[in-house]
């Protein structure tokens, strides 16, 4: 096989969230260079960021095109599996833009304030100070972590007669979660929003279990600010929610469950703002609303292939 083939084969099995995470990495590599105070090594950072469009542009489709399951597999969800990377380089982006005093977070608690006559997470965390609630808030805050694995799951083990049918669910869902989350981490560069436990009201401390400690440590060790608004735990949760509600009804009652206790969790651990959650959904509703109806042109190309 040629070169010149070997490239058109690979570009037949390039998704569009593929092209779309090469213009994010190029975008969140120029940061950077508008503030280079901030950011530390923007060179390496640069370099990194050019390293990894080029997997994206030529790795994917080649394991894409594998025959083995598990590299097929890594394939289609390679991209979801660098997303702590682009969170963690929060801390710095999320000051590109706006300094700490300058986020959206006044603008949120006055759009509250007219609203609903209060901040809910504040009023709510203080009229509930409960540790068993409290556990179980932090609990359903923690499952952020697994509900998309969860799906995946559900997707390889499922019984099919057409085995296509099972990789274009994944792709389906894979193309939702990674649109929704590389607009939110694009948000929260532009418009950052600290959020209610962070942004001039301080730290409730409220007894819990052990999932209270699991997320105090992340949020000692590991939580970036700026990136509250939207949310992109309810956006992100309700991509593998929708799809397990779409394509597995015997699974509706747990994932819809947790996820709107992951909701509740948001709001009440302070993380976000309630209009946080409402942005959340929205954003999450209509990517999912506008996903199906873009088509995705590699797979469209692979099925007039079939034929």
């Amino acid at each position: 096989m040629t070169w010149r083939r070997r490239l058109i084969e690979l570009s037949l099995r390039r998704m569009n969230h593929d092209r779309l995470a090469v213009v994010y990495l190029a975008l969140s590599a120029f940061y950077p260079a508008l503030k280079p105070s901030v950011f530390p090594r923007p060179v390496e950072n640069a370099l990194i960021h050019a390293g990894l469009a080029l997997l994206v542009w030529f790795g994917a489709p080649m394991l894409r095109a594998s025959r083995h399951t598990a590299w097929r597999l890594l394939g289609e969800i390679y991209l979801p599996l660098i997303f702590p990377l682009f969170y963690a380089e929060m801390k710095f982006l999320g000051l590109i833009y706006f300094p700490f005093e300058g986020s959206l977070d006044p603008a949120l608690i006055r759009l509250e304030q007219w609203i609903f006559g209060c901040q809910p997470s504040i009023t709510w965390s203080r009229a509930w100070p409960w540790p068993w609630f409290h556990e179980l808030m932090e609990f359903a805050y923690f499952t952020y972590y697994f509900l998309a694995a969860a799906f995946v799951w559900l997707v390889m083990r499922a019984q099919t007669q057409d085995p296509e049918r099972r990789w274009d669910d994944l792709r389906d869902f894979v193309r939702d979660l990674s649109v929704t989350m590389l607009i939110c981490y694009t948000l929260y560069t532009l418009f950052p929003a600290w959020g209610p436990k962070y942004f001039r009201l301080g730290f409730l401390e409220v007894p819990g279990g052990p999932f209270t400690a699991i997320m105090r440590h992340i949020h000692e060790n590991g939580a970036i600010l700026g990136a509250a608004f939207p949310s992109s735990h309810v956006a992100a949760s309700m991509v593998p929610w929708w799809h397990t509600w779409r394509r597995f009804p015997r699974h509706r009652w747990w994932m819809s469950t947790l996820f709107v206790l992951l909701c509740m969790s948001t709001v009440y651990n302070r993380y976000h703002y309630v209009v946080d959650v409402i942005a959340g959904l929205l954003l999450g509703a209509l990517v999912m609303y506008a996903g199906p109806r873009l088509g995705d042109t590699a797979r469209d190309r692979l099925r007039r292939r079939r034929r």
